[in-house]
């Protein structure tokens, strides 16, 4: 009994199928780069919000901050430098949300936006989050 005709039609539908599945992936890939980059342009917090969550996600650590918990400041608190968004990759100034204790993960009080450079440097991370620690509670860095 020969079933070529039955199989190649199955396999052309499956390849089909498959090929309209990856077009439909591809598309939403798409939108949902576009949706990211109006967010980050017109809701800079929301979008450091969906980044903390993707961090956390991929770091395996608790989350629980709102976009109310991320405040971004004029400067840097570790080299002071004015904190400015910049399109595409993001740059020294560009504003990142930084864990105090990276394994408490993202929970209020354990976060802080500083610059992309200060994130990156782990020299600047230590001497900031011992400034932090050694501050008496209630007092902001640069205040």
């Amino acid at each position: 009994m020969d079933t070529t005709p039955t199989s190649s039609l199955a396999s052309a539908i499956a390849a089909a199928k498959a090929a309209k599945l990856e077009e439909r992936r591809e598309r939403h890939r798409k939108n949902a780069k576009e949706h990211y980059w109006r967010t980050l342009q017109t809701e800079p917090r929301k979008a450091m919000l969906h980044n903390a969550q993707r961090a956390a996600r991929r770091f395996n650590v608790p989350i629980n901050i709102t976009v109310d918990d991320i405040v971004i400041p004029a400067r840097c608190p570790a080299f002071d430098i004015p904190l400015e968004r910049s399109n595409g990759v993001a740059g020294e100034a560009s504003p990142s949300v930084l864990r105090i204790e990276p394994e408490l993960g993202y929970v209020k009080g354990n976060v802080i936006v500083v610059s992309a450079k200060a994130a990156r440097d782990p020299l600047a991370r230590t001497l900031l989050f011992k400034a932090l620690k050694a501050e008496p509670q209630g007092e902001v860095v640069g205040a």
